[in-house]
């Protein structure tokens, strides 16, 4: 770590040390020790835990697939007679599709 972010991180722990000292806690501002606690309770432990480990890698082939689409001979995609989806029709009715003969 750089000095800086040694620097930053000292100054927040004493303030936060500071804080928790208004709050009525007997604790060292330099070094974070508590001498004393709460009427009741202990003070909490707020240090950072170490998580369990964890993977975010991808397992298996990212290859993208390409599809190919092979028509029959004598056949066409377009919108069936003007109603829907795209369908494969003959290649004779692809001049009088969406019209009625």
């Amino acid at each position: 770590m750089k000095t800086v972010k040694k620097k930053k991180l000292e100054n927040l722990n004493k303030k936060l040390n500071q804080y928790i000292k208004s709050l009525g806690v007997n604790i060292d501002v330099d070094t974070g020790e508590i001498f004393s606690s709460f009427d009741g309770y202990d003070m909490p432990n707020y240090k950072c835990k170490q998580t369990v480990p964890t993977s975010d890698k991808i397992d298996g082939s990212t290859y993208k697939r390409g599809y190919a689409t092979q028509l029959p001979v004598g056949k066409t995609i377009s919108v069936a007679y003007n109603k829907g989806p795209y369908m494969i029709v003959d290649s004779k009715d692809f001049k009088t599709m969406g019209r009625k003969i």
